[in-house]
C-alpha cells in the first residue's frame, strides 16, 4: 500500500512539473509571432529600414584578404589553413549580401565563394582550378564593390 502511494506521489509531482514547464514554453512561443510581424512590417516600410547600417566596404577588404589567404595557403600546400580561409570567405560573403540589391550579383558572389570553398575542401589542391575560380571571384568582387559604392546606406 505504501509503495503505491509513493509511486502515485512521484507520478503526480512529475506531472505537475511537466505541466508547469510546458506552460512556460508555450508563453514564449506566443510572444514570438507578434515580434516577427513587427519585423516584417518594418521591412515593408522602406528600403532603408531593412538595410544594415554598417559600411560594407571594410567587409569587402576582409573578403579580398580571405581570398588572398586562400591562394597563398593553397600554393604553400597548407590545406587546413586554406579550408579555414575559404570558410571565412563564405562567411564574409554572407555578411556583405544583405547590403546588396542586385539579386544576380548576390547569387554570383555566393556561388563563386561556394565554388572556391568546395574546391579547397575537396582535398584536390589543384592550383590551376583554384586560380580560375579566384579570378572569377575577383571579377565579381569588382562588380560588387562598384554596386555597393553606388548605393546609399
Amino acid at each position: 500500500m505504501k509503495k503505491s502511494k509513493v509511486l502515485f506521489g512521484i507520478l503526480a509531482i512529475v506531472a505537475v512539473i511537466s505541466l508547469v514547464a510546458g506552460c512556460g514554453s508555450s508563453d514564449k512561443t506566443k510572444d514570438q509571432p507578434p515580434a516577427a510581424n513587427q519585423e516584417q512590417a518594418a521591412g515593408h516600410q522602406g528600403h532603408s529600414a531593412s538595410m544594415p547600417k554598417e559600411d560594407p566596404m571594410p567587409m569587402m577588404k576582409d573578403l579580398d584578404k580571405s581570398l588572398q589567404d586562400v591562394v597563398k595557403q593553397t600554393k604553400a600546400g597548407q590545406t587546413m589553413d586554406a579550408q579555414k580561409s575559404a570558410a571565412q570567405l563564405v562567411s564574409t560573403v554572407e555578411k556583405i549580401v544583405p547590403h546588396m540589391m542586385d539579386a544576380n550579383l548576390k547569387d554570383n558572389l555566393r556561388k563563386a565563394a561556394g565554388d572556391i570553398k568546395n574546391t579547397v575542401n575537396s582535398g584536390k589542391m589543384d592550383l590551376i582550378t583554384i586560380e580560375g575560380k579566384v579570378k572569377t571571384m575577383q571579377e565579381i568582387m569588382k562588380s560588387t564593390t562598384s554596386h555597393l559604392q553606388t548605393m546609399q546606406h
